[in-house]
Parts: structure tokens; C-alpha cells; sequence
């Protein structure tokens, strides 16, 4: 008698993977890659082939942007908000709250705070969960560039709405609420907040189904091609670390190395 076949387990993704792989399905590669030397000692094989064609856009469609709300100006909560979630690894967030308004929850209190979704196989940590006074809950992520008005892919961060639909599921699977959406905050460090402002990402069952359709996709990709363009390999670390032979253009020293961290966070 034959034995019954063994199940996979679906590959482990985090918003984090979503976004690279957004730009470019390799940088994911080799950041998973690094994530796993970073744990183990050493580094995971890459999957990418030696004699891949590198690809003219991510095979990843874009998420829905049509009930994307844009705001200029400082983000603000009310007296009976509350904080109820915040990432510790995190050491330049933003001051959103008094301590009277943080009540943080104490399931994820202890190492390593994730938020886990086992349904979807996916896990990760937002920058900060909002309880907002009706008890919607809503996940912030905070990003230290300036706000990008008009919020299209020709400004470049249309990534970061995939990262605030990943960060909405999470926040239902732990929470057992679902967000009706969440919040892009740009603090504008380097320009002492005149351009800051938040964006709101919608988070409904368009918005559920594309992140479906993006796990799906990045699992069943087996080849991971690189995506070369300039606006992909400015601001990736493997890249600024000298790791991808398919880049654009090579970035290298200090202070490339900073200014490409600045254009992740």
C-alpha cells in the first residue's frame, strides 16, 4: 500500500516579503536569504536561477487604490483612543498617545509580539494598532519620508498600500475584528513634518482578495526574477550590500547606505 502523501506547508510570508517581492521578486529572495543566515548562521539557498530573464514589472498586479484617501497635515487621535498594540523593535516611532491612552494588549507583550495568521500562513508586526473610541481597531504603519500627494505608482510608494492590506489582515486574525482600514503615517523627519500627512487604506473584500491572490502568487512563483530599474535597486539592501548581480545600478557606501534605509522605512 502506497503511503499517503505528506502535506507542504505553505512558504512562511510576511508583509514585509509582499513589498519586495511588489518590487522585485528577487530582492524578496535574497532577503529571506538573509533573514535565515541572520537565525541560523546560515544563509538560505536562493531560489532565482543563474540563467533567469529578468522581468520589465513585478508579476505581482497592483492592489486596489480607488478609495485611497490622502491627508496632509499632523494625524491626530481622540481622548478615547487608545494604543493597544506596539512594535518594541521599533525605536524612532512617533509619540501618538499619553500614557494614560496606552493600554497595551498583553498577549503581545513577550518576544516575538507577532501577529500571526495561521489560516493564511502569514505573520508580521505592525509599527502600531489603534483602538479608536467604538472599538474599531485600525493598524499604523510609520513611514519617516514625506507624504507623496496624488499617491500613485509614479511617486513610488504605491508599495507601502500592500504593506497596510497585510497589516489589516493580521490585525483580524489576531484581534478577531476586522479594520475597515489602515494608516500610512509620513512623519517627514528630514523636513521637520511640513510635509507630513497619512494615508487611508481601505481594507473590504476587494482588498481581502487581492492579499489571497498575492500569497497565492508569490508561492507559486517558482523562479523569483529580478525586476532591474532604477527605482527598485536605489533602494534595496541587497543591492546596496552588493549581493545582486542583476541591478540597475550599483549603490554602494555610507552614504547611499543611509539614504537607501530612509527610503524603506
Amino acid at each position: 500500500m502506497l503511503a499517503p502523501p505528506v502535506a507542504v506547508p505553505a512558504e512562511h510570508l510576511t508583509p514585509h516579503d509582499l513589498v519586495a517581492y511588489f518590487r522585485c521578486p528577487h530582492e524578496m529572495e535574497l532577503e529571506k536569504s538573509r533573514r535565515h543566515r541572520d537565525a541560523t548562521g546560515v544563509p538560505a539557498a536562493v531560489r532565482t536561477p543563474a540563467d533567469v530573464v529578468p522581468l520589465r514589472h513585478s508579476p505581482l498586479l497592483a492592489p486596489p487604490l480607488g478609495a485611497v484617501r490622502v491627508n496632509q497635515g499632523r494625524l491626530a487621535f481622540g481622548a478615547g483612543d487608545q494604543l493597544v498594540y506596539e512594535d518594541a523593535q521599533e525605536d524612532d516611532l512617533p509619540v501618538l498617545f499619553p500614557p494614560e491612552q496606552i493600554r497595551l494588549d498583553p498577549r503581545f507583550r513577550q518576544a516575538p509580539e507577532n501577529l500571526v495568521d495561521p489560516a493564511l500562513g502569514f505573520a508580521g508586526r505592525p509599527d502600531l494598532v489603534v483602538a479608536l473610541a467604538g472599538r474599531e481597531l485600525v493598524p499604523l504603519e510609520y513611514k519617516a519620508t514625506h507624504l507623496f500627494v496624488g499617491y500613485h505608482e509614479a511617486h513610488g510608494r504605491l508599495f507601502d498600500t500592500v504593506q497596510a492590506i497585510a497589516q489589516c489582515r493580521l490585525v483580524e486574525a489576531a484581534f478577531g475584528r476586522r479594520p475597515r482600514y489602515g494608516i500610512i503615517l509620513y512623519g517627514d523627519a528630514a523636513g521637520d513634518g511640513l510635509h507630513e500627512g497619512w494615508v487611508e487604506v481601505p481594507y473590504g473584500e476587494a482588498e481581502a482578495g487581492w492579499l489571497r491572490y498575492a500569497l497565492t502568487t508569490v508561492r507559486a512563483d517558482a523562479v523569483r526574477a529580478p525586476v532591474p530599474a532604477e527605482r527598485n535597486c536605489a533602494g534595496c539592501a541587497p543591492n546596496g550590500d552588493g549581493l545582486c548581480r542583476y541591478a540597475a545600478a550599483r549603490y554602494e557606501g555610507p552614504h547611499h547606505r543611509a539614504w537607501a534605509a530612509a527610503l524603506r522605512r
